[in-house]
């Protein structure tokens, strides 16, 4: 009896030791061109490569000298991203695998927008990942180069033959390729390039690639051609597109049944009707504002509806990316120190609309629409509570000009909560947020001072004082 409790202690310790056992291991070193300092890391995972929405898997610290190891857990070959502090680079991650890396973050201009930075570069110094990364880099390289060498023949002379050559290239310079997710890379790729040549708006493409095939919901490449060629597919099977919102507005089996009953190839591929009918009603959503209700409605029956718990995932995450900071969603949440040291959190300010105003720097830029502001505050009493949240490294310059200038509002200090810009999706200095009572996305973004903010605020105020 006791070598039987034994035997079956030994095997749950075994299994528990599987999973909480960590199958990738990075080890990374990071070089910044400005003084060296700890870093927030963290590695994200791509939840799929169609909504590109992403889960934090693990998060850690940089050491001074920018030294950080992650270990983490994943069940396939992944896309993922390491974020350091808010510059993030792509790689690739095999399963039971091991990198070495380096990160180097460029200096940024204080004077250029978001869109304009540089962008921060991974180097593979090690990766034990049985040629993973390296055959799928640089089959990518390879591709990217045939496309440039031969876009003439293949898009104007349509010489679809040329794809043959493609393969045989990539075979001669990498050698067989090892991976299914890079044959499916070359494969999806080579579909792209197929489609274009062929000219027969995605027909052949449908049938060898997509009908009765399987979802690769982790496939940059796939998902690429399934934008490439279902995107407008529902308007584009019908008739009469007309139609096809009147069935918006019926039922969802009634909704499904007309779509079905007009394409066989969605008929014949529920799996994939299913995404391609949520990715559709995605794009609705965004176009055709009045329709958004029963947008919405037609996404939640695929996802409370749907066999496929990949299916489920996905569409939920297009839900979740409609609703994000979408009007009278929930505000992400800060708890933040203003100029004197007082703890201040957004459940504080509930009880009024609230416009915050992030900045990162002191400029001809920002003292103009500072003054802006205050003739602003002024004229709106207590229609509207400014918030001015300014970043840790250039806190003490505005607590500075608050104090010369009189401005009477809070003045928060962001400190290390640096996520709050991703939360709210801050990708230019100064930004705007308007936010109605009880802590729900009012406007976001929303205009400067001197862009019709002021047409806004009465707007919303309007309608929550009739609300």
């Amino acid at each position: 009896m006791k070598k039987n409790i034994l035997f079956i202690s030994l095997i749950l310790l075994l299994f528990n030791n599987d999973i909480f056992s960590q199958n990738i291991k990075i080890t990374g070193k990071i070089h910044k061109s400005e003084s060296e300092s700890e870093s927030l890391v963290r590695l994200l995972t791509f939840n799929d490569m169609l909504t590109f929405e992403q889960t934090t898997i693990f998060e850690t610290q940089s050491d001074k000298d920018g030294n950080f190891t992650i270990d983490a857990n994943i069940e396939e070959i992944t896309l993922a991203q390491i974020a350091v502090d808010l510059d993030r680079v792509d790689i690739l991650l095999n399963p039971n695998s091991t990198y070495e890396v380096e990160i180097i973050i460029p200096k940024q201009d204080d004077n250029i927008s978001y869109f304009e930075r540089q962008t921060p570069t991974l180097k593979i110094i090690k990766a034990d990942d049985n040629d993973l990364y390296y055959q799928y880099s640089m089959s990518e390289m390879i591709i990217d180069d045939f496309l440039l060498d031969n876009f003439n023949l293949l898009y104007r002379a349509r010489k679809i033959s040329l794809l043959d050559s493609l393969e045989a290239k990539i075979k001669r310079n990498l050698g067989e390729l090892k991976s299914d997710f890079v044959k499916d890379n070359l494969r999806y790729r080579k579909a792209s390039m197929q489609m274009v040549a062929n000219n027969d708006n995605g027909k052949k493409v449908i049938s060898q690639h997509f009908n009765k095939q399987d979802i690769l919901y982790s496939q940059p490449a796939y998902m690429n051609l399934f934008q490439e060629v279902f995107t407008n597919y529902l308007s584009s099977i019908q008739s009469n597109p007309s139609e096809l919102r009147y069935q918006l507005y019926s039922d969802h089996d009634t909704f499904l049944k007309y779509i079905k009953g007009n394409d066989a190839f969605l008929a014949e591929n529920p799996n994939l009707a299913e995404i391609i009918i949520a990715w559709e009603l995605k794009r609705w959503y965004y176009e055709i504002p009045d329709d958004r209700v029963q947008v919405i409605k037609h996404l939640n029956s695929i996802a409370q509806n749907t066999k496929s718990q990949k299916n489920k995932a996905v569409v939920n995450d297009i839900l979740k990316q409609i609703n994000r900071l979408s009007f009278n969603a929930d505000a992400p949440a800060f708890s933040l120190q203003d100029k004197d040291g007082k703890t201040v959190k957004s459940s504080d300010l509930k009880d009024n609309m609230i416009l915050l105003q992030f900045v990162n720097q002191v400029s001809a830029m920002t003292d103009h629409q500072f003054n802006t502001l205050k003739d602003l505050s002024q004229q709106w009493n207590d229609t509207i509570q400014v918030v001015t949240i300014a970043t840790k490294e250039c806190f003490d310059d505005f607590r500075q000009i608050f104090d010369n200038k009189g401005y009477n509002w809070n003045l928060l200090n962001l400190g290390n909560d640096i996520l709050l810009l991703e939360e709210y999706q801050i990708r230019t200095f100064p930004d705007y947020i308007i936010l109605g009572k009880n802590n729900k996305i009012g406007m976001a973004p929303a205009p400067s001072p001197d862009q019709h903010l002021d047409f806004h605020v009465r707007r919303l105020y309007n309608y929550y004082k009739n609300k």
